[in-house]
This record gives C-alpha cells, sequence and structure tokens, in this order.
C-alpha cells in the first residue's frame, strides 16, 4: 500500500546532507512494528535510480534516510521512496519528492 506523506515534497541543495524521517505510528495496527526498510531514489529529470550512501534506519516507529546533496543535481527532481514491512501481510511505500534547485 501507498501513503502520500506531509510535505508531499521537499527542497534540498546539493550542499546539504539531511537525515528524512517518516514517522509510521498512525500505521500500525495492534503488534505491528517497523522492520526491513528499503529506500530508493530515483532521478526523475534523468529516470535513473540513485544508489544511497546510506542504508535506511529505524528507531521506534521512525525510518530514517540520510540524502546526501553531493549525490544530487542541481535543477534536477527526484522521488524518495521509502518502503517497510509493518506485518506478515502488510508493507507500506511513502514516496517524497525532493527538487535540488542549487
Amino acid at each position: 500500500m501507498t501513503i502520500l506523506v506531509s510535505p508531499p515534497s521537499f527542497v534540498m541543495q546539493s550542499s546539504e546532507e539531511l537525515p528524512l524521517g517518516f514517522d509510521a505510528t498512525a500505521l500500525l495496527l495492534s503488534g505491528q512494528t517497523v522492520s526491513s526498510p528499503t529506500t530508493v531514489l530515483t532521478d526523475l529529470t534523468t529516470s535513473t535510480t540513485i544508489t544511497l550512501a546510506n542504508a535506511p534506519t529505524v528507531s521506534g516507529n521512525i525510518v530514517t534516510q540520510v540524502v546526501v546533496g553531493s549525490q544530487l543535481t542541481a535543477d534536477h527532481v527526484y522521488r524518495l521512496v521509502v518502503t517497510f514491512t509493518a506485518g506478515t501481510d502488510t508493507t507500506w511505500s511513502m514516496p517524497l519528492q525532493i527538487s535540488c534547485p542549487f
């Protein structure tokens, strides 16, 4: 299942290194926990997948992915999709659009 994030887009400079956190608390049913997080960063301008420098981490119900701006190209738009498992039959994906103007 895919859920929209708020805000749906984010502006990031190529000189920044930012941890982007996704709070999954409201998505979890009783007894569910966040596990097996994965992330995919796609350059929507070129349709290229970017290999992120760090793996996503989980702390409680928050999945965090550090995005290193030096991996981004100015004037390109990206989509970061965070996916995690909440239970045996429940997987959530959360897309975030990242614009890199500088």
